[in-house]
């Protein structure tokens, strides 16, 4: 399909064009998909897309303050991301000490935390990774609609072995009962309420449906706008707010599934602290009442550099910035 750019883009241009954004993407998307691939630059391609996972694995933890630090989150993501069998891990393994100590030389100052709270921390990152990579194969290589039952399975995959903590000392809530599964208590974030629970089902059902007409649409036409697409759905995701937390990391999973299918790329997000900022002031507008069109702006200013970067590497030119 042709990537053509809708027009939601025009009023949120502050210091860039949109229209010369896009024109730059498709073509350098255009320029990387001739590019003839033998098995050195298939490599390539392939370790840059783990490298964008990873980093975007680190920056949605960051937004949601879960996992742990840089150096052990690419740790972990290239052991598993290499097919690496890396479980769960619990006092009681007889690897347990080994464990720690290998995160703490990753990052000392975890020293300082309590065991549970390491431990955690390690098992966020592990099944965010696990869960990315469930998400990417079955809609990205698989090319399987994006269906609840998909996003089920990648919600449950992100949130095993990692329980919901309670405030003021109440239980912790087991991931056997929340993973995958739609909630049945309202929530909210601030002053904004997400879909009331009995209506969770439905909401949900209609965006999966919405989601698949479109796709079968741009495919019909020749047509699609993968920035727009994505940021779309991925803010309607988070709206509904179908699950009781993880949330946010699934909706960013969703948006990264569709950029890498329909763009080829994946776009990290909230690694630094003011781009964390900028990201939340502009879902908070977008959700308010403003539409997607300043969020598929701020993708779209991100992807346009790690497909540059794609491209500048196949060419034998580096890492250009």
């Amino acid at each position: 399909m042709t990537i053509r750019a809708d027009d939601i883009y025009r009023e949120y241009a502050r210091d860039q064009d949109p229209q010369k954004l896009f024109e730059k993407a498709t073509q350098w998307i255009s320029t990387i998909q001739l590019t003839p691939l033998d098995d050195e630059k298939q490599e390539l391609v392939s370790k840059e897309i783990h490298e964008a996972m990873l980093r975007a694995i680190f920056g949605s933890n960051m937004i949601e303050r879960a996992g742990l630090g840089l150096d052990i989150t690419i740790y972990l993501c290239r052991k598993i991301f290499s097919g690496e069998d890396i479980g769960e891990i619990s006092e009681r393994d007889a690897s347990y000490q080994d464990t720690l100590l290998e995160l703490y030389h990753k990052q000392p100052e975890l020293r300082h935390e309590s065991v549970q709270y390491v431990l955690r921390g390690r098992n966020e990152i592990v099944q965010h990774a696990k869960a990315f990579q469930y998400i990417i194969h079955a809609f990205v290589t698989e090319k399987q609609d994006l269906t609840e039952d998909l996003i089920k399975e990648t919600h449950r995959i992100l949130t095993k072995n990692v329980p919901v903590i309670q405030p003021d000392g109440r239980p912790d809530i087991p991931p056997e009962e929340y993973g995958g599964i739609y909630r049945t208590v309202i929530v909210g974030a601030g002053s904004t309420n997400f879909t009331v629970p009995k209506f969770v089902p439905t909401k949900m059902k209609e965006m999966c449906e919405a989601l698949k007409q479109e796709l079968a649409a741009a495919e019909e036409r020749g047509t699609i706008d993968p920035f727009s697409i994505a940021t779309k759905y991925s803010l309607e995701f988070v709206q509904i707010h179908p699950f009781l937390d993880g949330n946010g990391r699934c909706c960013r999973m969703i948006l990264n599934a569709i950029l890498c299918r329909y763009a080829g790329v994946i776009v990290p997000i909230g690694e630094e602290g003011e781009e964390r900022k900028e990201y939340m002031d502009i879902k908070r507008r977008s959700s308010n009442m403003e539409g997607h069109g300043e969020y598929a702006m701020f993708v779209l200013q991100r992807a346009v550099t790690r497909i540059r970067e794609l491209k500048k590497k196949l060419a034998g030119k580096g890492n250009v910035r």
